[in-house]
């Protein structure tokens, strides 16, 4: 009993001593120099959601949020701030704590950064003995997406760095990047992804990189061929992410040099030729991602040799042939991803050592010879079989795979399926895609469970199905659905919250009114209602969806006041109430973010609003085929979307345009600027200030009774390409400036009283003289009416001034069209930035879910590569 006692008097005592000792070090010895380091560094902080509180000098530095100490000399040797919400600018202060080896700044949006004066003056004069910064080994700022660095000179001073990550901040003015690198002999990881570089120096031939094990420069804007300097590396080099730049070319063999490759991704860049035979030599290669490329020919059957490979993926180049047999003998093999115009039988060789197979993607022509009764080697997490032979029933041996999360066999000629054992089979599976096949069920008693569940384009008939709570994205779109949307949506959900932000029930036979359930479905963002039977007015409880970014209710049999507030639905920038006989005036409580909003095709009386004007993000507006009267209010030259920057927007939009005399559908609607007011009453004058919106593309105010003259303003619209003036009592002269719309490509003034000559020496005689028929007193070409000599005269008079400038512009016509339209289209597509937001996510769990997600709901600028 005394022993026992003693042994806890001992305990105790040694416990009472540590926290002292502890107490003690941590109470005296936070150094002043470097809590003084510190606090400059927060000085320069914007820290809105208080994460830094305990950063203050009541309380000792080591005890502060992200710092840490040595235990023994209480010395700052660590700061992690990753993902703290912190905005402002990064001082450099922090480089001046002699013992710190560890900052991480990441994941947060700092947009500065500045340099400490010791630290300034050490980068003019190397050989000053004050200033100490060698001590940091890990650097990682990286995902701060608003942070440009002009010149990274100050990483000169930090040779001891073996850890650097600068991924997702500007560099586009860093042409000396390289260099600056080649200053760290003892890098082991180096992280430049997505940094808008632009020079990779492709003839240097060798870089002093004697230590890296890791190198991305994924996601940059290198146009050249790979560099000479990469096949130089460190023999110990193990990872290579060169993905989503425009890197041209093939591969040469002197990759041959780097033994010890790992991981090799060229994915998402121009590469071309054959996949190399001899890549089957890199015995230790685990990864090896080829996707969107321009490879061509067959793939060898040498990758059968990479026994230690885990990922291959090949997708989208221009492969043909059949797919080798000795893939199957990759038993180390977690994913296969094999597209492109490749096809051929698969059979049960081809995946017979695949053992160890997660995930398999086989989206390209290929049919399956499996024995009914083949028990597959592997159990898959994900499987995409999209665009396969592998209809028309769902094959035995998908059944097997338990553990499936992810399930796409779109495009993939299923027509029928036994429905008890297929909805059972994927009640567990998180995302489900069977888009675009044609598949026949009634799904009246059906009740979904997937997290994603994509089933457009089939023939499923019947009720909408039940969907439980934590569905969140439902596409049964394009089918015959019939019945009433009620019993789907409205049943009571108790206090579970529904997680549904996208719903798509368009292009069905759907009746009845639209529920007055929406309270259940609060966190929608995108709705899609159009193209049904759906009639009645709207329900007051859609007051509350708003969350809402896109909502389409379009060519449906709705009726009555749209009395909707949705000044407070912030975030919405896409609404169609087009083709439904909603009546009242144009309603008028919109939110300042509305983008794109089409009322076509509706009884809508009435002036056209002024609060129209005051929506600044406007840039598409159409109110055509109404019952709108009055004159055009001149302030919808307050639409500044309309005559402001051209930016793309975050979202893509598919709706209707009536453009040259026939319905079209447009994508992307950031970069069109669309003004339609045609068929309705408006009258007067056309006001001055529609034509200084100098951005539009589409102008239509055909079939109203407008009166007056083309004012020569027009001229100034340089981006118009379509102009529709028809059928209304517009009259004068067509004016000569018209000649400077040298993107027109649709023009139709007839059926008003224009008079006198059509301008000469332009693309103006080259439209259609149905553009001017109904005009009696109009003359010259494209119409048969020859113009007198005095009028003739008065025109050469009148043109004589600007006949080399018109002569000019006329020839120069057809290149100008060229170009413009590749401005238009084109630039989506040199974008680099854009190319690998969009392109990451095709690598993300699986291609199509993510694209679709992303295209719909996700802002690009918020989309994040995942950080290594």
């Amino acid at each position: 009993m005394v022993c026992f006692t003693l042994q806890i008097s001992v305990v105790l005592l040694l416990l009472l001593y540590a926290m002292t000792f502890h107490k003690g070090i941590c109470s005296t010895s936070c150094n002043a120099k470097d809590q003084s380091a510190l606090l400059i560094f927060k000085r320069g902080v914007v820290d809105r959601s208080n994460m830094l509180s305990s950063w203050s000098n009541e309380e000792d530095c080591c005890a502060w949020k992200g710092v840490q100490c040595d235990n023994m000399t209480g010395r700052v040797t660590r700061l992690d701030l990753n993902q703290e919400n912190l905005e402002g600018e990064i001082n450099l202060s922090l480089l001046q704590i002699e013992f710190l080896t560890y900052l991480d700044l990441s994941l947060n949006a700092f947009t500065g950064l500045s340099l400490p004066s010791t630290l300034n003056q050490s980068l003019v004069t190397p050989s000053d003995t004050h200033a100490n910064f060698s001590s940091l080994k890990y650097l990682d700022l990286s995902f701060n997406e608003d942070l440009h660095l002009d010149n990274l000179q100050w990483l000169s001073q930090l040779s001891s760095l073996k850890y650097l990550n600068l991924s997702l901040i500007s560099l586009e003015n860093e042409t000396n990047w390289l260099q600056t690198m080649a200053m760290h002999p003892s890098l082991l990881e180096l992280r430049l992804a997505s940094c808008h570089l632009k020079n990779i120096s492709p003839s240097v031939k060798f870089v002093n990189f004697t230590s890296l094990v890791t190198l991305d420069l994924s996601g940059n804007n290198f146009d050249s061929e790979l560099p000479y300097w990469i096949f130089n590396l460190s023999n110990d080099i193990s990872h290579i992410d060169l993905s989503f730049n425009t890197i041209q070319g093939q591969i040469p063999k002197s990759l041959l040099n780097l033994q010890n490759l790992k991981y090799l991704g060229l994915d998402n860049n121009e590469f071309t030729g054959p996949i190399p035979d001899w890549l089957g030599e890199h015995q230790h290669l685990q990864h090896l991602g080829l996707i969107q490329n321009m490879f061509s020919g067959s793939i060898p059957s040498s990758l059968g040799n990479l026994t230690s490979l885990n990922q291959l993926t090949v997708s989208s180049n221009l492969l043909s042939g059949n797919l080798p047999n000795t893939i199957g003998q990759l038993f180390n093999l977690r994913r296969l991803h094999i597209g492109g115009s490749l096809s051929g039988v698969l059979s049960e060789k081809h995946f017979s050592k695949l053992f160890n197979l997660e995930s398999l993607t086989l989206n390209s022509d290929f049919a399956f010879d499996l024995d009914p009764n083949w028990i597959p080697p592997f159990q898959l997490h994900e499987i995409s079989l999209r665009n396969t032979i592998l209809g028309p029933t769902i094959p035995e041996w998908l059944y097997t795979q338990r553990t499936l999360d992810i399930l796409d066999i779109s495009y993939s000629g299923i027509s029928s399926i036994n429905a008890d054992r297929f909805w059972s089979f994927v009640s567990n599976i998180g995302t489900i895609l069977l888009s675009h096949n044609a598949i026949s069920a009634d799904l009246t008693n059906v009740t979904l469970n997937s997290d994603y569940i994509l089933m457009s384009h089939n023939n499923f008939t019947g009720g909408i199905p039940r969907i439980s709570t934590n569905v969140s994205i439902f596409d049964i779109s394009s089918n015959s659905l019939s019945g009433p949307i009620s019993p789907s949506l409205c049943p009571k959900l108790g206090r579970e919250k529904s997680l549904l932000s996208y719903l798509d029930l368009s292009y069905n036979l759907l009746t009845g009114v639209v529920p007055d359930c929406w309270e259940n479905w609060r966190g929608l963002l995108f709705l899609f209602l159009n193209s049904n039977k759906l009639s009645g007015e709207i329900p007051p409880s859609m007051g509350l969806l708003d969350g809402l970014i896109e909502m389409n209710l379009q060519k449906n049999n709705l009726f009555g006041k749209f009395s909707l507030d949705m000044s407070n639905f912030t975030s919405l920038v896409f609404i169609n109430l087009g083709e439904n006989n909603f009546s009242g005036v144009v309603p008028t409580k919109m939110p300042k973010s509305m983008q794109v909003m089409i009322l076509r095709s509706n009884q809508f009386a009435g002036k056209i609003p002024p609060e129209t004007c005051s929506l600044p993000s406007l840039s598409q507006l159409d109110l055509s085929q109404n019952k709108l009267s009055g004159s055009i209010p001149p302030c919808v030259y307050n639409i500044t979307r309309m005559d402001g920057e051209r930016r793309a927007s975050h979202f893509q939009f598919s709706l209707d345009l009536f453009w040259k005399g026939r319905e079209l559908q447009y994508k992307d609607t950031g970069l069109l600027k669309n003004l339609d007011l045609s068929t309705n009453n408006l009258s007067g004058e056309i006001p001055p200030e529609l034509f200084s919106l100098t951005e539009l593309l589409f102008l239509n105010l055909s079939r109203n009774n407008l009166m007056g003259k083309i004012p020569s303003k027009i001229g100034g619209m340089k981006n118009l390409e379509s102009l529709d003036l028809s059928n209304n009592h517009l009259s004068g002269e067509i004016p000569a400036a018209i000649s400077n719309l040298s993107f027109l490509s649709y023009l139709n003034l007839s059926y008003n009283d224009f008079t006198g000559q059509i301008p000469l020496g332009t693309q103006l005689q080259s439209f259609d003289a149905r553009s001017y028929a109904g005009n009696p007193k109009l003359c010259g070409l494209p119409l048969t009416k020859n113009c007198s000599k005095e009028e003739n005269y008065d025109k050469a008079k009148q043109g004589g001034a600007n006949e080399s400038q018109n002569k000019s512009l006329y020839l120069g016509m057809g290149v100008g069209f060229v170009v413009g339209l590749w401005g238009l289209w084109g630039s989506l597509f040199l974008n680099r930035a854009w190319r690998h937001k969009y392109f990451r996510l095709l690598d993300r769990i699986l291609d199509w879910i993510y694209v679709f997600v992303a295209l719909k709901i996700n802002k690009f600028g918020e989309l994040r590569a995942s950080s290594r």
